[in-house]
């Protein structure tokens, strides 16, 4: 199968270390560091002012438990989705409250956060604008994510299409949708990033009728045509859904907010394990897999659900074995050629294993990370 370049945008809503993870590997395995990755999707302009010029703590350093410590929760989050120009209403600043360590919210309601942030909008350290709520002196973003709502939805029409094409493909457990479409906050330019959960040991032909179904399709991402198309950069088997063990760093906020932002198109149980399977987002992010994920689910197609029992009957034969492997060592052997792929630095923006095929070329996730924590020291509410 052909290259697939890092198109793990910034999902974000849409920053992590990977020193344990040992998958089963292969005469070639690849790691690379950061499954966050973060295509120009999520640029920021570089004069980009500091959110202490808007707020009144510039100049007044304060402890991460300075006043309330959901007040500081909500600040924490709503710095880190300014990063992507994306202001939150209330429902969300719940969901995504990033508390200091050691603090425990998990008693706290939507109604909670509307009092604090009706107390922070007095007090100026945020601000509000209809249903949005973002850092104060930011009121554009409002305009960009309503701007950007049309656009989103042309995807999301694009991706069930392509989700409902590939219900037929035998040993795919689930599709998701990741990165700035998870969140509705892609651009018009942006692609469309797919996480694909198969069955163990079938992952490699999986990815091969994947990606021919996409590309007869004409839907693929490939070399500069990027708008409305496509990634097909990541995929897992129902064994590597742990998604810890390719963090960056620890933590790596960006990655933990990615993890818990994928949102299933087709699913067939397997989404409710790999949340348990990432249970370790809650450290982090306490509210974070509450969530109407089920709103995007499509209805099962019981021709197509018939039709994909009959291939995995036949590829679970000694004949689907050999294709198997035949599979995998097709496509290694094409990986081999890309000299220019991150694959063999061994970190975790590149992987290729038995359990995970993670194509993440491109991965800004430590610059990220480092810009919410900046921003968090300034404002004195960093760890």
């Amino acid at each position: 199968m052909g290259k697939e370049r890092g198109c793990y945008t910034s999902s974000v809503p849409s920053h992590w270390d990977a020193g344990n993870y040992a998958p089963r590997p292969y005469h070639i395995m690849y790691r690379t560091s950061t499954p966050l990755e973060a295509n120009t999707d999520t640029e920021r302009s570089a004069d980009f002012p500091s959110i202490l010029d808007y707020t009144g703590w510039a100049g007044k350093p304060r402890s991460p438990l300075t006043g309330s410590i959901l007040q500081a929760s909500i600040i924490r989050a709503l710095v880190y989705y300014d990063t992507f120009d994306y202001p939150l209403t209330v429902e969300e600043a719940w969901r995504w409250l990033y508390p200091p360590p050691n603090s425990n919210l998990s008693a706290v309601t939507v109604a909670d956060v509307q009092r604090e942030v009706e107390m922070l909008a007095k007090e100026g350290k945020l601000e509000r604008r209809g249903a949005y709520v973002f850092c104060p002196g930011r009121q554009s973003i409002v305009d960009t994510r309503i701007e950007r709502m049309p656009a989103n939805a042309k995807l999301w029409r694009r991706a069930a299409s392509t989700a409902r094409f590939l219900e037929l493909v035998p040993f795919v457990k689930m599709i998701a949708v990741v990165n700035t479409l998870a969140i509705d906050n892609a651009r018009p330019a942006s692609d469309i990033d797919l996480l694909i959960v198969t069955a163990p040991r079938h992952i490699w032909i999986a990815r091969m009728i994947v990606t021919g179904i996409v590309s007869l399709l004409g839907y693929r991402r490939h070399g500069t045509t990027i708008a409305g198309r496509v990634c097909l950069s990541f995929y897992v088997t129902t064994d590597g859904m742990d998604f810890s063990a390719l963090k960056s760093a620890d933590p790596d906020i960006h990655f933990t907010f990615w993890t818990a932002q994928a949102v299933p198109l087709l699913d067939d149980g397997t989404y409710e394990r790999y949340r348990q399977a990432n249970d370790w987002v809650m450290k982090l992010l306490p509210n974070a897999w509450v969530w109407k994920w089920p709103t995007r689910l499509l209805v099962p197609n019981p021709g197509l659900r018939v039709i994909k029992q009959f291939y995995e009957i036949f590829l679970a034969s000694p004949i689907g074995h050999w294709l198997e492997s035949w599979a995998r060592d097709r496509q290694l052997k094409k990986m081999e050629k890309n000299i220019e792929s991150k694959a063999k630095l061994g970190t975790t923006e590149v992987v290729i294993s038995e359990d995970v095929l993670k194509f993440h070329e491109l991965d800004r996730r430590q610059e990220y990370n480092e810009r919410f924590r900046r921003r968090l020291v300034e404002l004195g509410l960093a760890e």
